[in-house]
């Protein structure tokens, strides 16, 4: 598998695919991320065991909404069973398992480190009525903390960006998987940083667009949050619906099930 190097311009296609993907299939792919999303809050929220076995999920629940982006392209709608496609390939289950360990170590270490940097500004953070005063907050921002988070955040994200399509459709090991994942996503940067820009754009427009109109309304408080849930799952299906054309326009489409071998250790 050699992943292709694509122009920076390639972030805008990818968000234009999946614009495209979400508009053919809008209520079902949404239905999908509510699923999964709602899925992983339950288990988390389980005491001891929750969170460990929400973040061994994590990829199988990219593989499904990837495969997602598949069926819409094939004018198929995204069932929530695609969310069951990495526990249909046997050889793959033990692999996925192992990326889910490795992300979830990943993200502790990030949480780990940012808390430690982070602590001497959050102590001096005050709490007026229940909620952090914001000037408090604007005078201690933890940039060390957060610059840190982000120097570790990034190459994880990276290697594990790509890497459950890599073990669910093309068989390979784990370590190969993260090694060409990490290199996909680097030999891609500019793609990558224009499709963030771009979605960020997106979201924020939204946001503020629907924001001037709940306040046009009248609509304040508890209930112009309420009524932003929806935009935000829409939000984030469309941003789900990038994986696939990422994965197709780098890596080529998916190979069948019944031709994957079992990845080799």
């Amino acid at each position: 598998m050699d992943p292709r190097t694509l122009p920076a311009r390639a972030g805008l296609d990818w968000l234009r695919d999946a614009l495209r993907l979400f508009r053919r299939q809008a209520f079902a792919f949404t239905a999908l991320v509510i699923l999964y999303l709602f899925g992983l809050m339950l288990l988390a929220s389980v005491p001891l065991a929750g969170l460990a076995v929400a973040a061994l999920l994590v990829p199988f629940g990219t593989l499904g909404l990837t495969a997602a982006g598949r069926e819409a392209e094939a004018n198929r709608p995204p069932l929530p069973a695609l969310l069951l496609e990495g526990f249909r390939n046997p050889a793959a289950r033990l692999p996925l398992a192992r990326l889910g360990l490795l992300q979830a170590g990943l993200m502790l270490l990030v949480n780990l480190v940012v808390g430690l940097l982070a602590a001497d500004a959050v102590e001096r953070w005050t709490v007026v009525d229940g909620q952090i005063d914001p000037a408090s907050l604007m005078q201690n921002i933890p940039w060390d903390a957060l610059l840190a988070g982000a120097l570790l955040y990034v190459p994880a994200l990276m290697a594990t960006w790509y890497s459950p399509m890599l073990i669910g459709w093309t068989g390979m090991p784990v370590g190969k998987a993260v090694f060409y994942s990490f290199f996909a996503c680097w030999r891609n940067r500019g793609a990558f940083i224009v499709l963030g820009l771009l979605l960020f754009g997106l979201i924020a427009a939204a946001a503020m667009l629907l924001g001037q109109l709940l306040a046009l309304l009248g609509l304040r408080g508890a209930t112009a949050s309420l009524l932003m849930t929806p935009l935000a799952l829409v939000m984030s299906s469309i941003a789900y619906a990038t994986l696939w054309p990422m994965w197709r326009s780098v890596f080529g489409a998916a190979a069948p099930a019944a031709a994957i071998e079992a990845p080799r250790e």
